[in-house]
């Protein structure tokens, strides 16, 4: 019967509206039954029969001595539309070229209107005069020589006929003179406070025509802001702001365009400030707010009036760790400049003696410090709940004990937004002790839960591919380790969620005063240091997991409003997800004019990253010279595979007698990097620069159109295929013969990359017709190396040793130990031959299948991710890269372990467990079996998942508390000299 009426109703308004019927038919011709049906899916009633192009869009562009080439380019994208109903408005403001006025005069039609002015008047006037040729709904700007894409007026159109919406923006990126496309910016759904802060909407830019005219259009007091100014007073009507989160729009990036150079138009920097001064001022009245700039070009700083100056109270949840609360009670009461706030430190069972005396202290010598007891099982929610009930104050600031200020107005800054009307929780930016972000704002959905975004980075500002971590945005949360919320918002919210006990309570109370229609906010202008997590252990109880997990369900599902889908969501810094994100390429040309056809497609990028090219010029450098390239000397980096490679890089040097140079061919070095290399008397010199000092450290990462100078004298050691491949090619073009080439290889790196370019490469590294010295790191990847087919005109080979500090401490504790029941796993997520994901899946199966399993810990140690929950209750709690003292301590601790690498390298784990005392499972590859090493290895042919949880469960059933700690390898554990070959190495060199 329903389809019977909607046939019905179909034949009614065929009838009533033949015209309709006909545009649908056309419709349906003109983009195919899929495009159609969509387009029915977006409409109601009975419009959704028959909906068609009913929106007309009127693309308003404003034209000044601009390249024909670019103005055509410009126009045939729009001609290119898949979206028919639009129109072009052009206004020439005086031009004064023929070349410009032959084209347009050639272009024009009923779509395509052009008006000229008798003299200039600049952008603003002469966008207001484009758009008085406007007939349509909604106008959209465009620059005169930039691009759209194809579908972008479909996109468009999509999107109001789904929200009816006022204003709409989308995102954009740069294309160059040869039509190639880069830096995208994918930003966040409405933003109104980074609006505030940064015109982020850019291009392409629309909004309805009835609404333009309302504002009375573009004032030219406002030129080169006066998109900006133009919206913001299109603000004071309305709130109606829609997003497409697709990469509609491109600004060309010619020598002389703003997109290109911002500082082209620094008068622009005064206007956008003036424009949303006088916004504010108009909103919420004189004396409100101010506008001030930051060290950002084109980016602001709003500051708002505190009226009735409110009092402030700081929550402290702590227990113990007084060193941690002395820190951060001293910073705040020597660097806040508000002064009205009482600080409430809520004492969770504290135990020592030492924090008793501590708060005491506190208490008697500041009127507007107390102690509230606490005194319940730790649940934050509840103690954060019972410190509010305490606390006296208008603004609320819950703050961890493990916390430092670092600037003075930290407090007014939280205070001033806290207390407006429309902002519910305001947060800062926290900084890790090293100053890399910890929290710049939370993202719900990475990794499919909630992470910090930024974190871990460097506090610098960044022009994509999202927005900064330096500008002012709204989030959809922030930590809780520093989080202001006025009295006024939690009487309309509700205090903080009891049922979560750790975690993610700070992100629950944001959500619900996003519900309740207000706005949350990061700002990064409040700095603090955070010791996270200093003050407990890293547990997470079970019930946070289910409780988060429920949580975040619609954000995995649809993503943050205040993030953009096209980011990778398993990456805590923005990148960009190229599956998600589409990009162009040449389909065909135009051959009356030569004009390209652009297709919006799927982005392929062709780039090897790894291969950007070497340039090498000459060198007078008189003596024999060691240069090692390496990918990074950063601390982060220098561990393992290039922990040794220096070691054998030094001791080369030193037995030699050559001069030493490190070229980092990767990652730029920090500061304490390069600090740490000049202690140690090196130099570091920029490759532009040709030294003649004896030690050097020379970046070499930024490396396009930049040489480096080698002379006859230079000998060369690769650490990896790329920098083998990129000197061998160097070499190539360098009109001079190399040195022979040392290659220091500690794994088979094709098989990084399987069935790929970069395996073709990393192999053809090996089989250069170059004289090469291959050291291989253990006698088991040499014969592999030989069974494969690989040769060298010298080979040589070490065995791994144990480190130094690690010796010590198994010296240390020889002889009976205890042992844990605990489970070690060797944890690298981001490293497929380690086999994370298989070990976790391992781990699952055997806490489903294993009785006792609830007795057991499981601790990943490696690579620092959040921690997984396994069956049964338990979980893997992820400790990331230890100290060797941690380390050692955490092996001698371990009963059994769980370290795979799918390549012939033995990696150096399972070694390293095993002489511990740890029962450890790997796997054989190839001619690699590592169950000779010694008893604690179980070396395993057939590794899944039911062979090695069996296994792991047969060594737990097997648990005994004491063993006997000897060591039993004595060349792994006791070799002094590790490359016995050295001087060999040396003769064929000299």
């Amino acid at each position: 019967m329903g389809k019977i009426k909607k046939i019905v109703k179909l034949l009614i308004l065929c009838v009533r509206k033949p015209k309709t019927f006909i545009k649908g038919i056309s419709y349906f011709i003109h983009h195919g039954p899929r495009q159609f049906i969509n387009n029915m899916k977006s409409r109601s009633n009975d419009e959704r029969l028959l909906a068609t192009e009913s929106i007309r869009f009127s693309i308003v562009m404003p034209v000044y001595k601009v390249d024909v080439i670019w103005l055509d380019k410009a126009l045939r994208s729009i001609e290119d539309q898949t979206y028919k109903n639009w129109e072009l408005c052009i206004a020439d403001d005086f031009s004064q070229d023929d070349r410009i006025k032959a084209y347009l005069d050639s272009k024009k039609s009923d779509k395509i209107k052009v008006l000229y002015l008798e003299e200039n008047k600049g952008i603003s006037i002469a966008s207001n005069a484009a758009a008085g040729l406007a007939t349509g709904d909604y106008i959209l700007l465009m620059d005169n020589d930039d691009w759209i894409a194809p579908t972008a007026l479909e996109e468009f159109y999509n999107e109001i006929m789904k929200s009816n919406t006022d204003i709409i923006y989308s995102d954009h990126d740069i294309i160059n003179e040869f039509d190639q496309h880069s830096n995208p910016l994918l930003k966040p759904d409405w933003s109104y406070d980074l609006f505030l802060s940064q015109m982020y909407l850019g291009h392409l830019l629309g909004f309805k025509k009835d609404l333009f005219f309302m504002v009375n259009g573009f004032d030219s007091t406002y030129n080169g802001a006066q998109d900006y100014d133009l919206i913001l007073r299109m603000l004071e009507i309305t709130k109606n702001v829609s997003h497409i989160q697709k990469v509609l729009y491109s600004w060309r990036a010619l020598p002389s365009s703003t997109a290109v150079n911002p500082d082209s138009k620094p008068y622009a920097q005064q206007a956008g400030q003036m424009a949303i001064w006088n916004h504010l001022k108009r909103s919420l009245g004189e004396g409100k707010a101010e506008v001030w700039e930051t060290d950002h070009l084109f980016v602001y700083d709003v500051r708002y009036q505190i009226s009735e100056n409110p009092f402030v109270s700081i929550i402290i949840p702590i227990k113990d760790h007084i060193d941690f609360l002395r820190k951060a009670i001293e910073s705040i009461i020597h660097k806040t400049s508000y002064n009205n706030y009482e600080i409430l430190i809520m004492n969770n069972c504290s135990t020592e003696l030492e924090t008793y005396e501590y708060l005491e202290f506190l208490e008697a010598n500041y009127k507007n410090i107390r102690v509230v007891k606490a005194y319940c099982e730790f649940n934050w929610s509840k103690i954060n709940n019972i410190g509010i009930k305490e606390a006296n104050g208008d603004v609320y600031v819950f703050l961890n004990n493990d916390i430092e200020v670092i600037n003075d107005d930290w407090l007014t800054r939280l205070v001033e937004n806290a207390t407006r009307t429309d902002v519910g929780v305001v947060g800062g930016q926290l900084l890790y002790e090293d100053g890399t972000i910890q929290h710049a704002g939370v993202v719900i959905g990475i990794g499919g839960w909630a992470d910090h975004i930024y974190k871990g980075t460097a506090p610098i500002h960044r022009g994509t591919p999202f927005i900064s971590p330096m500008v002012t945005r709204n989030v959809t949360a922030v930590t809780g380790a520093c989080m202001a919320i006025s009295k006024s918002t939690l009487a309309q919210i509700g205090f903080f969620n009891e049922d979560f006990i750790i975690c993610a309570s700070d992100i629950e109370i944001c959500i619900k005063s996003l519900k309740a229609g207000l706005r949350n906010l990061y700002l990064p202008q409040v700095k603090l240091y955070h010791f996270e997590s200093k003050s407990r252990d890293s547990y997470i109880p079970e019930i946070d997991y289910k409780l988060s997990y429920e949580l975040y369900e619609p954000y995995r599902i649809h993503g943050d409003p205040y993030y953009n889908n096209q980011l990778n969501y398993q990456e805590v810094v923005p990148t960009v997800n190229y599956e998600q994100l589409p990009q162009y390429r040449v389909v065909s040309t135009h051959e009356e004019s030569r004009i390209l056809h652009v297709e919006h497609l799927p982005h392929i990028d062709t780039n090897i990253y790894e291969i950007t090219p070497y340039t090498f010029r000459v060198s007078n450098y008189a003596k024999k010279r060691m240069n090692l390239l390496i990918p990074s000397i950063n601390v982060e980096h220098v561990f393992g595979g290039i922990s040794t490679a220096i070691k054998f890089f030094n001791e080369l040097c030193e037995n030699s007698g050559y001069a030493k140079r490190i070229i980092i061919t990767d990652a730029a070095p920090t500061e304490e990097a390069m600090d740490n290399y000049r202690q140690l008397g090196y130099e570091v010199n920029h490759c532009d620069e040709d030294s003649y000092a004896d030690n050097q450290v020379v970046p070499y990462c930024d490396r396009s159109e930049k040489s480096i100078p080698v002379s006859d004298n230079d000998y060369f050691i690769f650490t990896g295929w790329w920098t083998a491949h990129c000197t061998q090619e160097a070499y190539v073009k360098f009109n001079k013969d190399p040195n022979t080439f040392i290659y220091f290889i500690q794994d088979y790196e094709p098989g990084f990359y399987p069935w790929s370019s970069r395996y073709l490469l990393a192999d053809a590294s090996y089989r250069s017709e170059f004289k090469h010295i291959a050291v291989f790191n253990t006698n088991l990847l040499h014969e592999f190396f030989k069974q494969n087919g690989y040769s060298f005109a010298y080979e040589f080979s070490f065995e791994p040793n144990l480190n130094s500090k690690l010796k010590e401490k198994l010296i240390e504790n020889i002889g009976k130990i205890r042992k844990e029941k605990q489970i070690i796993i060797y944890g690298r997520p981001s490293v497929d031959r380690n086999a994370f994901h298989l070990i976790v899946n391992i781990l699952k199966k055997w806490s489903r299948n294993y009785k006792d399993c609830k007795e057991w810990k499981i601790i990943s140690a490696g690579e620092l991710h959040e921690d997984i929950p396994l069956e049964n209750g338990i979980c893997i709690h992820s400790v990331g890269k230890l100290s060797i003292k941690d380390y050692a301590q955490l092996l001698l601790q371990s009963y059994a372990g769980i370290s795979l690498m799918v390549s012939p390298h033995p990696s150096y784990p399972p070694l390293e467990m095993s002489v511990f005392g740890v029962k450890v499972i790997t796997n054989t590859y190839h001619n690699k079996d590592l169950s000779l090493f010694n008893k604690n290895i179980i070396s395993m042919q057939q590794v899944n998942l039911d062979s090695v949880s069996t296994k792991l469960q047969e060594l737990c059933e097997d648990y005994m508390i004491e063993q006997e700690l000897s060591i039993d390898n004595d060349g792994y554990c006791n070799t002094i000299d590790i490359f016995p070959f050295m001087n060999d190495i040396i003769k064929i060199l000299n």
